[in-house]
């Protein structure tokens, strides 16, 4: 049963993984003017739009660090046998093919995105709440995903 539970809590992970860099992957700040253009930047120097949803605003392209906000460097982790098996923050590019970071930003497991340094200072990977203020802003769980879908790349 052990074994078992073990099998299902790490599918679980992946499948969160899954999500997390899959879907559209936007970061979200609070007490910024709604009506105001902001542009983040992180700790390498990217800069990203922002987007005002609702009474939200975030980040309109993925997000690119290679290092946490500290400044201490993220793993890159190629190999899916090693990814699959860490237990510490790693990122890859998609397809494991830099020239992509450039589209699609950088995967980052949950635990560097767990360490709570991922984002630019000011802002914070969504939580559950966050996200379902966003669904629901955009007319529920059925209409959402297709109002949140790029008419480019992903």
């Amino acid at each position: 049963m052990l074994i078992k539970l073990y099998s299902m809590r790490k599918n679980i992970e992946r499948t969160l993984f899954r999500v997390i860099s899959i879907t559209l992957f936007s970061f979200l700040a609070f007490g910024c003017e709604k009506d105001e253009a902001i542009v983040v930047t992180d700790v390498d120097g990217n800069e990203y739009a922002t987007i005002s949803i609702g009474n939200q605003v975030w980040m309109a392209t993925e997000l690119k660090t290679t290092r946490y906000k500290d400044g201490t460097p993220i793993p890159v982790v190629t190999d899916n046998t090693a990814w699959s098996t860490l237990t510490s923050g790693a990122i890859c590019d998609y397809g494991n093919d830099a020239a992509k970071a450039a589209t699609y930003g950088k995967l980052y497991n949950w635990y560097a995105v767990n360490t709570g340094k991922l984002c630019p200072t000011g802002w914070h990977v969504p939580d559950n709440t966050e996200w379902s203020a966003l669904r629901d802003f955009l007319g529920g769980l059925c209409v959402a995903g297709k109002k949140m879908k790029s008419i480019s790349g992903w």
